[in-house]
């Protein structure tokens, strides 16, 4: 039977955390281990973690000092505690956000589909966030595009896309790398989670739209696709359009890096090419 070993950042997060924990605990497929890294929370989310973990012996609580020199993405705490050694003994990483809840069954529905595709690497569920006191899917942009919010990696396509970058964008650039290395990536419509905190709710549309242009700077996209990519937002958003382009030229223009993977740029920049011509792409 196949293992996972999940993993969860935790940041002030009291009020979701107990509905994760209940989701986690009444899952079909348990994991071997649950590390949940509480992250210098200064609510209660400390102790909720540390009663979950004496009444379940697979959830090890990992707590960080607040006033700590921080990196910016949640990743990057992420990967201090996703050495090789930690997950080289399961058969599936599970990477899921404090905010969510879901049905006892979501693992085992993953994992049913790792199990008919050998071929896929990444799976996500479709996120559902609240919206005037109802839920609406939140459809992946992509195809190919697995949410940050509920990822959950083969071990072999792990390998091959980390360490996960601690910067936004960061689910883009490791379905990105998998992609590249032939694995398949992709969230499923009969697999559910519900997003407590809507992302993006901290920043306002056009901010959105700002950091989306500035995102797609650091993962190399080409300023020709950025700027059809663009275009067709227009036709029905021209202020968000013009916030995504001014994001992604105001990093150009200030020579912010990029992906420190030149491999992975061209890769990109190759697919976005075939894609403007319509050819076969991982855009399909």
């Amino acid at each position: 039977m196949s293992k996972y070993l999940a993993i969860t950042p935790a940041r002030d997060e009291e009020q979701f955390l107990p509905g994760l924990i209940s989701s986690m605990v009444a899952q079909t497929r348990l994991p071997q281990r649950w590390i949940v890294i509480d992250d210098g929370s200064a609510d209660g989310t400390a102790q909720i973690l540390d009663q979950a973990a004496r009444q379940h012996r697979w959830i090890q609580p990992i707590h960080l000092g607040r006033n700590r020199p921080r990196e910016a993405g949640g990743e990057s705490v992420i990967m201090q505690f996703l050495p090789r050694d930690v997950w080289q003994d399961v058969d599936f990483v599970f990477r899921l956000d404090a905010d969510l809840s879901f049905a006892p069954d979501l693992v085992e529905l993953m994992l049913k589909e790792f199990a008919t595709n050998p071929e896929l690497g990444i799976a996500g569920a479709t996120l559902y966030e609240p919206s005037d006191r109802r839920w609406l899917a939140m459809p992946a942009i992509h195809s190919f595009h697995t949410r940050g919010a509920t990822k959950m990696y083969s071990s072999e396509c792990f390998a091959a896309v980390e360490p996960l970058e601690g910067c936004p964008g960061w689910d883009t650039i490791d379905e990105m790398r998998a992609l590249r290395d032939g694995f398949k990536t992709r969230s499923f419509p009969h697999i559910c989670a519900y997003h407590h905190r809507p992302q993006g709710e901290a920043a306002g549309a056009w901010r959105g739209q700002f950091g989306k242009g500035q995102t797609a700077h650091y993962i190399g996209y080409s300023p020709i696709f950025l700027l059809a990519r663009a275009a067709r937002l227009a036709v029905t958003r021209p202020l968000s359009a013009l916030c995504m382009v001014a994001g992604y030229f105001e990093s150009h223009l200030r020579q912010r890096p990029t992906v420190n993977d030149p491999g992975l740029i061209s890769f990109i920049r190759r697919q976005q090419v075939r894609r403007l011509l319509m050819l076969d792409s991982v855009w399909r």
